[in-house]
């Protein structure tokens, strides 16, 4: 009866909880509203703040970059860009000029001839000048090479221009910049002794020697005759005994050459070159720098009438005594376009453009429309009388590449260049902070950048001044919502989980389901049918 009893009371026992849990079928349906309405409202506003966020997120976006046009390529691109300047120490000798007895004799008997005619006086100051104006009408007749030798060391310069292509100095150039022959130096040094300002001074030693040497005053005819028949002799005879060779580069908006450059200049080797043209005329260089901007090589063949722009520091002149080099020479753009082909003795083709092209930009890069390489400077076209007539040719990039390879060079722009790039971007928008950042990035990487620490100067400047229109970071600032979203879940499932269960539980006890509820020490609780039962 007891343990019956209690089983009732167990029965009791759930179906007094059943009942109680039928009592509040309203109290549950109205909690339910409750929490619906509560998560719906949650849900409208984090909907409302994240449209009003991305909303202001879009409005606060950087602009689109203005396109690339010639004059961004040329700020992008020049702090690759380099003048390179090789100094030629160069020993040049020719045989000094004698007069042999047997031209002596001729000479003696020319004179003796004429005072008999009565032609010359017999005066020591008439016969001295008779001889010197038979010398000067046929110099070659009586002057012969002697066995000695006239040294003559002579300072020769190259200026030309050139580019990275790695970012650990690794730079292309046009290979007759930096690798003058012996030939290409004796003909310059010919040439040089023609000069205005070389034959005055030559005409000024000449008389000094001839004064000292005979008491003679040469007149201006003389003199005039005496300096040609010097350079037909130098022409002929000269030889280049010794060349020595340095290379020096700087980058930037104003470049000192000349002396300066060797002072103050970066050093750099020859790695290799290919012949002059109309050989492929390229060479690869190693500067003493690393962590430097290099420019990316173009793919491709381009087609003729597409954008050409050259880079270069561009100055007349070839090669000039060192002392006319001292003078600042600024980086230039040049805007044209491919306009011609012309095949090459030696089995290549260069390809013309129409963007001027002068002295001074050989070995500079001829880049594409977006930026990259499509060739080298390597020759112009110009009249008989060596002026520039026509376009300017290129070395195509492909020889470049390939030049590259058989110097074991992998080209690659690698990032200080596209930073750059970013940096001059934000700084069309007056975004003056986000462009300080990249730029410190840039003077960070590279502490050799011709350009960067005027930039960053410029920039704070900028900042400090109240320019900066950099928009307020706000990207950030939608994780928030989402931690609504999931605060608003979290707190749906807390609340209507135990409803859920609820309801569960009281529809097994109504009805009679045959889950285990265990007590204590593993005993059944009442209601479990398997529960053994007191037959007393």
């Amino acid at each position: 009866m007891m343990t019956l009893m209690g089983r009732r009371i167990s029965v009791t026992s759930w179906r007094e909880e059943g009942l109680s849990r039928r009592a509040s079928p309203r109290e549950g349906m109205s909690m339910e509203r409750l929490v619906t309405r509560l998560v719906l409202a949650l849900l409208a506003l984090v909907v409302l703040a994240n449209a009003a966020l991305f909303a202001a997120v879009k409005i606060t976006q950087d602009p689109v970059p203005r396109s690339l046009d010639g004059q961004r390529i040329f700020a992008a691109s020049r702090p690759a860009v380099v003048l390179i300047q090789a100094n030629y120490a160069v020993t040049a000798s020719f045989p000094e000029p004698t007069v042999p007895k047997s031209s002596q004799d001729r000479l003696d008997q020319k004179l003796i001839a004429m005072i008999r005619a009565g032609r010359l006086s017999l005066s020591p100051a008439a016969i001295d000048q008779a001889a010197v104006n038979l010398i000067l009408d046929n110099p070659d007749v009586y002057f012969v090479p002697g066995a000695n030798r006239i040294n003559d060391d002579v300072s020769l310069v190259s200026s030309g221009s050139g580019f990275f292509a790695t970012e650990d100095g690794y730079l292309v150039t046009a290979a007759h910049v930096v690798s003058a022959s012996k030939d290409d130096i004796r003909a310059l040094i010919v040439d040089l002794e023609k000069k205005p300002a070389r034959l005055a001074e030559g005409r000024t030693e000449v008389q000094r020697l001839v004064r000292e040497q005979s008491g003679i005053t040469l007149n201006d005819s003389q003199l005039d005759k005496l300096i040609s028949w010097q350079d037909r002799w130098v022409d002929k005879y000269a030889t280049i005994d010794k060349v020595d060779a340095k290379y020096y580069l700087a980058s930037g908006s104003a470049v000192e050459a000349g002396q300066h450059l060797m002072d103050t200049g970066t050093r750099l080797s020859l790695v290799t070159a290919e012949p002059v043209a109309p050989g492929r005329d390229i060479a690869i260089m190693k500067a003493d720098v690393t962590s430097v901007p290099a420019l990316a090589l173009s793919t491709g063949t381009p087609s003729m009438g597409a954008a050409a722009y050259v880079v270069g520091y561009p100055r007349r002149g070839y090669l000039e005594e060192a002392a006319q080099l001292d003078a600042t020479v600024a980086p230039t753009l040049s805007s044209g376009k491919l306009t011609d082909q012309r095949a090459m003795d030696s089995g290549w083709t260069a390809l013309g453009t129409s963007a001027q092209v002068t002295h001074g930009n050989s070995g500079g890069p001829v880049l594409d429309a977006n930026g990259r390489v499509l060739g080298v400077v390597s020759f112009m076209l110009t009249n008989a009388q060596g002026v520039e007539d026509g376009p300017g040719f290129f070395v195509p990039v492909d020889i470049v590449r390939t030049t590259l390879a058989k110097a074991s060079v992998k080209p690659a722009a690698g990032t200080l260049t596209g930073l750059y790039y970013q940096a001059l971007s934000q700084d069309d928008f007056h975004h003056y902070r986000h462009e300080l950042a990249l730029l410190s990035q840039v003077q960070t990487l590279s502490a050799w950048h011709p350009y960067v620490r005027d930039a960053v100067t410029s920039t704070q400047s900028a900042v400090l001044s109240g320019k900066d229109q950099t928009p307020p970071v706000l990207v950030g600032l939608q994780l928030p919502g989402l931690e609504v979203l999931g605060i608003t879940a979290l707190l749906t499932l807390l609340t209507l989980g135990p409803r859920a269960m609820a309801d569960r539980r009281f529809r097994c006890a109504s009805r009679q389901c045959r889950a285990v509820r265990w007590g204590k020490k593993g005993e059944r609780s009442a209601g479990d049918p398997t529960a053994p039962t007191d037959s007393s």
